[in-house]
């Protein structure tokens, strides 16, 4: 028998407890029945959450998004000027993928490999009385390849986070490698080198793997605007058209990172023009005539503008915190930069 508080299992009265605790009428089959208690408080305890099969592995991944939440929020960059809140719903996206044990295996290994960035969507997740049970089914040769960058991804962000942030952030990651980390192997159900027999794990890698991917990201951004800054260029190269950092804040209560830097196209667009059309040079000339006879310009002149996107990705848990699914953005982030 299983006594618990949450809703798949009934509450016992207080007589019936004592009874299940030390025993009830002789000759009872209860005298010779094990008991399991556990609690369904989804904090950072998941001593009891060690095998995903279990009903309460779903408490171990709220408090894994719990704690997911609280670090991105704690090494994402704050230093930038804030912006209008932007509703997400707002914007176009392709239609949306459940992420889940009947995912195929190339869509998974897609997105693990996906350089895209990616925000995770976590609403009411850390609510005491929410319980998110999330689940992939990766084959043994995906599984390992994601325990593998996984791996590598942690070490790299670890050096990173050390020197940017501090301690207290490399505690939390140690605790987000734990809850996400494959099981002891001396649990009878552990297959050695494979996550396959628990795909609340897998879940739990993927998420991590995302969204230190992003924040591994966000601090090659920051750490090339600081190279920029230190070789300043000369001021004629400066005013150019060229790609340049641009941070905007997304749902602030609702996602993690809560910002994201999409970048975006400044400078002028002026001879000699770097990435242009033959449209945007012969423009160029004929307002340079212009003006050279000091004749009035009746055309526009070439302008600084995107001219290469990237996508992004945005992993959602649903309202009722019981499902994933990703949401692609198409066209957000800035790559490059040209004269049209």
């Amino acid at each position: 028998p299983v006594v618990g508080s949450c809703d798949e299992f009934p509450l016992v009265s207080e007589q019936r407890l004592k009874e299940l605790l030390i025993g009830g009428k002789p000759g009872s089959v209860l005298n010779a029945v094990p008991l399991l208690l556990f609690s369904g408080e989804t904090g950072s305890d998941t001593r009891f959450s060690i095998d995903a099969d279990f009903s309460f592995g779903r408490f171990a991944t709220s408090s894994f998004l719990c704690e997911l939440k609280q670090f991105l929020a704690g090494v994402t960059p704050h230093s930038h000027p804030e912006s209008p809140l932007l509703q997400l719903s707002s914007l176009q996206s392709l239609p949306p993928l459940t992420l889940g044990r009947s995912t195929s295996e190339a869509t998974l290994a897609a997105l693990i490999h996906s350089p895209s960035l990616t925000v995770l969507s976590f609403g009411g997740c850390c609510s005491s009385s929410q319980v998110h049970r999330g689940e992939l089914a990766l084959p043994p040769p995906l599984s390992e390849e994601l325990r593998q960058k996984l791996e590598q991804t942690v070490t790299h962000i670890t050096e990173v986070i050390r020197e940017e942030v501090g301690d207290e952030a490399i505690r939390r990651l140690g605790r987000l490698v734990e809850l996400s980390a494959f099981p002891r192997k001396d649990l009878a159900t552990a297959q050695p080198g494979s996550w396959s027999s628990f795909p609340s794990f897998q879940y739990r890698a993927f998420l991590l793997l995302k969204a230190l991917q992003t924040v591994s990201r966000t601090y090659t951004v920051k750490r090339g605007l600081r190279a920029i800054r230190a070789n300043a260029d000369t001021p004629a190269r400066q005013k150019h058209c060229r790609l340049r950092s641009f941070t905007m804040s997304l749902e602030r209560h609702a996602i993690d990172p809560s910002t994201a830097d999409i970048n975006n196209c400044q400078g002028v667009c002026s001879f000699p023009m770097a990435n242009t059309t033959n449209h945007a040079v012969l423009l160029n000339s004929y307002i340079d005539n212009k003006r050279a006879a000091n004749e009035a310009v009746d055309q526009r002149a070439p302008c600084c503008v995107p001219v290469a996107y990237e996508d992004l990705d945005m992993v959602l848990l649903d309202e009722a915190g019981t499902g994933t699914e990703l949401r692609t953005l198409t066209d957000v982030v800035v790559k490059e930069c040209g004269c049209r």
